[in-house]
């Protein structure tokens, strides 16, 4: 029996309504995330503490069995009317077929009776570790390292539900395990709305946390209601569950796209309903360019950011950004992937309000070649494919065990006199990390991204381009004068890119 895996939208109908990506298994099982039953599981009002107990419970690693009559505490998700909207027949294309025409998706719904409620204690972890400082409740962090359970017909034996688990698992038991940078594909629904059912979105898997890689990031940017939505790898197997797009952090959206490993669910589903599990997983060769390598988090007067190992006519430095190291600084602390060290600051601009935001720091001479990026000879190009890396916010300083850098694919969208900006995702925490090109060269140093009225556009960030400094560099490396760093003070001209001021316009009105 082959493994057929569609999109769906799922709609808790009781008021108030929620409505959010899903996916169907076989025309029979239907799996979401558990944000849909965060509006009808508020721990304050009425059933406040009835709710309170489902979540705690959740919480403690424990199943829900909805349809189980006993558990008196889950008849308020049982209480609740699910519907699922999808597709239920695969259409091809008939012969003869004029080009580019397309019959429009017919589309069924049908209702949907809860079975499970389940929480993956790992992803809870990690997410917890997350949202740690983000502006929301414990509620609303377990729902969403939650999952529900549905299915298209009235439950039957439990013996037959099992046999259908084992044989998803038995279908994904030979996938490969995730890597940064792999190819990724999700099929959503965004705003929860069926007039985008169906929509496709491609990207990149930009960091992979936690045991069995249960949680990982992706560059996908997507809308609320992209919750539950599927995640496949580049041969479509089914890999993941999207479970967060966003979140609120000191008042401030934050738009980051993760996802729940698929396969690590399942396991900890079946072991949840007391079934035997096996973890098969097949080898991979090592990326060719271990990126992760190659930067470094800087700690400084209670701050974070990123740098990188750079290597200039063969003396070693790391590069980063003056507001990450701060001013009057000697020394930083910094951790690398296998070594913790204090970095003493050759040269911090001086004078903040200035471009170029730069500083330069010692590296240990022990540093591998390896780990050491190159300057891009080349300026960066409209359109080009880069790569932006870095330590966003949430992988704390103080996270002896998670050295776990993030990298986010995007593309130069503006090039303008000594500045780059680019579309790939920046988080908080990524100040002075590099853009690395194709070739692993760096391109760019972050400086800053854009805010607006107080909303920040993760997808919209300035670099520093390393073509404009790349002979100042040298000339140091090779004379050791201080003196020449001072050219890094960037002109004019910068100055007024970077500080936003209205270009020169002539007026032919």
């Amino acid at each position: 029996m082959l493994l057929k895996i569609r999109h769906a939208l799922l709609e808790v109908t009781s008021p108030p309504a929620a409505k959010q990506s899903a996916i169907i298994i076989n025309n029979e099982v239907i799996i979401s995330s558990g944000s849909i039953l965060k509006p009808h599981l508020a721990v304050d009002g009425d059933k406040g503490a009835q709710n309170k107990a489902i979540v705690a419970r959740l919480q403690r690693g424990q199943l829900l069995d909805v349809q189980n009559e006993e558990q008196k505490e889950d008849a308020q998700i049982r209480s609740l009317h699910f519907v699922a909207t999808f597709d239920p027949q695969q259409r091809r294309p008939r012969p003869n077929t004029a080009p580019g025409s397309r019959k429009p998706h017919i589309l069924s719904r049908f209702t949907a009776y809860p079975l499970y409620v389940f929480c993956a204690d790992e992803v809870c972890r990690n997410l917890y570790h997350i949202l740690l400082t983000a502006d929301s409740g414990d509620a609303g962090e377990v729902l969403r390292s939650s999952f529900v359970v549905l299915g298209l017909r009235k439950p039957e034996k439990e013996e037959s539900f099992k046999r259908f688990l084992a044989h998803i698992a038995n279908y994904l038991r030979h996938l490969q395990p995730m890597h940064t940078l792999d190819d990724v594909l999700v099929m959503c629904s965004p705003f929860g709305l069926e007039n985008f059912y169906k929509t496709i979105s491609i990207g990149k898997v930009s960091n992979v946390m936690g045991r069995s890689g249960c949680l990982f990031a992706i560059s996908n940017a997507l809308p609320l209601g992209c919750e539950g939505s599927a995640v496949f790898n580049n041969k479509l197997r089914l890999v993941g569950i999207v479970i967060c797009t966003s979140f609120q952090r000191h008042h401030e959206n934050v738009n980051l796209t993760l996802a729940a490993n698929f396969g690590y669910l399942l396991r900890n589903f079946m072991e949840q309903l007391g079934m035997s599990t096996t973890e098969f997983q097949l080898s991979r060769e090592p990326s060719s360019f271990a990126w992760e390598r190659t930067i470094v988090v800087i700690e400084s007067a209670g701050q974070q950011g990123t740098g990188t190992f750079i290597r200039v006519h063969n003396k070693r430095f790391i590069l980063t950004c003056a507001h990450v190291v701060g001013q009057n600084t000697e020394t930083v602390n910094c951790r690398a992937a296998d070594s913790e060290f204090q970095s003493e600051v050759i040269w911090c601009n001086p004078d903040s309000d200035k471009p170029f935001d730069l500083a330069l720091l010692t590296a240990p001479q022990d540093v591998p070649e390896r780990c050491c990026v190159r300057l891009a000879r080349s300026p960066a190009t409209l359109g080009q494919m880069v790569y932006n890396a870095g330590f966003p916010y949430y992988v704390n300083f103080s996270f002896r065990h998670d050295f776990n850098p993030s990298i986010f694919q995007g593309r130069i969208i503006k090039c303008d006199t000594g500045a780059i900006m680019s579309d790939g995702s920046v988080q908080a925490g990524q100040s002075g990390g590099p853009m690395f090109d194709q070739e692993g060269c760096i391109l760019g140093v972050l400086c800053a991204t854009i805010k607006l009225d107080d909303v920040v556009y993760p997808t919209i960030n300035t670099r520093m381009p390393i073509c404009d400094i790349r002979n100042t560099l040298q000339q140091f490396a090779r004379t050791t004068d201080l003196n020449v760093l001072s050219n890094l003070v960037a002109s004019p001209d910068v100055h007024r890119v970077w500080s936003m001021e209205m270009p020169p316009i002539r007026s032919k009105l």
